[in-house]
C-alpha cells in the first residue's frame, strides 16, 4: 500500500458501517482511523490533527465538503454512495477524489484507496503566494507562541489565537487549547465569506460566563490572528493589538525574523534547546481565584529567563508546563524556576503563607504534554515525588 496515507477520517452516522469500513481500512493497511458521527466533530478533529483523507457521506456531501476544506483545504476526499443506483450529483465534479459504494466497502477498498493515495494532493493555495508550503511546513510553534507572548494582556484583553483558515496553530493567554480551538472554528467557518481584513464578533464558550468579544485581522492569504476579549475592552486597543501582532506574524510567517527570545540573537540555535514537561501537586486544591494569577507568574518568570512555554496547565490538583530552555540549562533548573518562583509570586501578591506545593516534580525531556492518562497516573501516584527539588 502507499505510504503517503496516514490519518484518515469516517465521517458517518452510521455506526455500523462506520466500524464496517474501518475494520476494512485495517486490513488493508497501518491506518489511524477516527471516527466521528457529525460535522462538528469531524471539523474539531481536522483543527487537533490533519487528516490525509476523510470519506463522507453523500448526503449533504456538498456542505460537508465546503467545512472540511475550509479547515484543512488540502484534504483529500472519498464520497459515500448508499448504492450504486444512484447518480452522482453534478455539484461534485471536481471536488472528490474517489467514490465509493457501501455494498463494495470490501471488494473495492483497496484499489480505491491506492488510486487517491497516488493523486496529488489538492492545491487551493492562492496565486502570488507571500508564504511558500516549505516556510508553512517549517513553522516552530515554540517561535510562534514567543510571538505571540509579545501580546499586552490583562484583564479586557485575554487571549490571541493565531490560526490558518479554522485550524490552531498556536495560542497565548487565559483560555485553554480546546477554547482556543473552538474560537479558530468559529472565526475561520465564513472568513471566505469577508472581503474586509478585519471583522468584529462574538463568541459563548461553555463554562464561562458571559460572551467573548473577538477581534480577527488577516496576517497573509488565511492566516488569522485573533484577539479575545471582554466586551467591555476599549475596540481600539483591541483593533490596534491585532494589528501589532498581524505585522509581527507576518515577518516570522514570511521567514524574515524569529521571535525574540533573549537567546543567541534572532534565536539561532532554537532547535538545540531541550524542551521538558514539567508537573507537581499543590499541598491541596487550589482556589479557582489562584489559577489565573499563577498561569501569569508563570508566564512572566518564561519571560524574564529567555524561555518559551509552549503548554500551561493550572488545575485544582495539578499544574503542568511544557517549556523549552535556553542552552546550558537542565529539568531541574527549570523546575525549580517555575515551582519556586511562581510559589513566591503567590506568596508576595495575596500575602499567604506556608507551602503551596508538594515536595518534588515529575519532569520529562519532551515537547508534548502528558496525556491525561499520564496524568491520572501522576495523580494516584503516592507523595513521594519521582524527582526530589525543593
Amino acid at each position: 500500500m502507499p505510504t503517503s496515507l496516514k490519518h484518515i477520517l469516517v465521517l458517518e452516522s452510521d455506526r455500523a458501517f462506520a466500524l464496517r469500513l474501518g475494520r476494512a481500512l485495517n486490513r488493508i493497511g497501518n491506518y489511524n482511523v477516527s471516527m466521528v458521527p457529525t460535522l462538528k466533530e469531524a471539523c474539531l478533529q481536522l483543527v487537533q490533527n490533519d487528516q490525509d483523507l476523510a470519506f463522507v457521506p453523500v448526503t449533504e456531501g456538498a456542505k460537508i465538503i465546503r467545512s472540511l476544506r475550509a479547515v484543512q483545504p488540502d484534504l483529500r476526499v472519498i464520497l459515500v454512495m448508499p448504492s450504486g443506483d444512484e447518480e452522482i450529483p453534478v455539484t461534485y465534479s471536481g471536488n472528490v477524489q474517489g467514490v465509493l459504494i457501501k455494498a463494495l466497502v470490501d471488494v473495492e477498498l483497496e484499489t480505491l484507496v491506492e488510486n487517491v493515495a497516488r493523486q496529488p494532493v489538492v492545491q487551493t493555495g492562492k496565486p502570488g503566494s507571500q508564504v511558500t508550503p516549505d516556510a508553512i511546513r517549517s513553522l516552530d510553534t515554540a517561535n510562534l507562541i514567543a510571538t505571540l507572548q509579545e501580546a499586552h494582556l490583562g484583564r479586557l484583553l485575554q487571549t490571541i489565537v493565531f490560526a490558518r483558515g479554522s485550524k490552531l496553530l498556536a495560542y497565548w493567554g487565559e483560555l485553554n487549547e480546546r477554547e482556543a480551538a473552538a474560537v479558530a472554528l468559529h472565526v475561520g467557518e465564513n472568513w471566505q465569506e469577508n472581503d474586509l481584513p478585519s471583522r468584529l464578533q462574538f463568541i459563548h464558550l461553555p463554562a464561562r460566563a458571559g460572551d467573548l468579544l473577538l477581534f480577527t485581522h488577516e496576517v497573509v492569504e488565511d492566516f488569522l490572528v485573533t484577539v479575545v476579549a471582554l466586551p467591555e475592552a476599549p475596540l481600539t486597543e483591541v483593533r490596534q493589538q491585532a494589528r501589532r501582532m498581524a505585522k509581527k506574524l507576518t515577518a516570522v510567517l514570511s521567514g524574515r525574523v524569529m521571535a525574540h527570545t533573549g537567546l543567541l540573537g534572532n534565536g539561532f540555535g532554537l532547535g538545540k534547546r531541550p524542551s521538558y514537561v514539567i508537573v507537581w501537586r499543590p499541598t491541596e486544591q487550589l482556589p479557582r481565584q489562584l489559577h489565573i494569577p499563577l498561569r501569569r507568574a508563570i508566564s512572566r518568570l518564561a519571560a524574564a529567563n529567555a524561555c518559551v512555554l509552549t503548554h500551561v496547565q493550572v488545575q485544582a490538583d495539578l499544574v503542568q508546563i511544557v517549556v523549552t530552555v535556553p542552552p546550558g540549562r537542565d529539568a531541574g533548573w527549570a523546575a525549580y524556576l517555575f515551582k519556586n518562583g511562581s510559589e513566591q509570586t503567590i506568596h508576595q501578591e495575596f500575602e499567604a503563607e506556608g507551602s503551596l506545593w508538594e515536595t518534588g516534580f515529575y519532569v520529562s525531556e519532551s515537547a508534548e504534554p502528558l496525556a491525561e492518562a499520564e496524568l491520572n497516573l501522576f495523580l494516584n501516584s503516592p507523595a513521594e515525588p519521582t524527582n526530589p527539588a525543593g
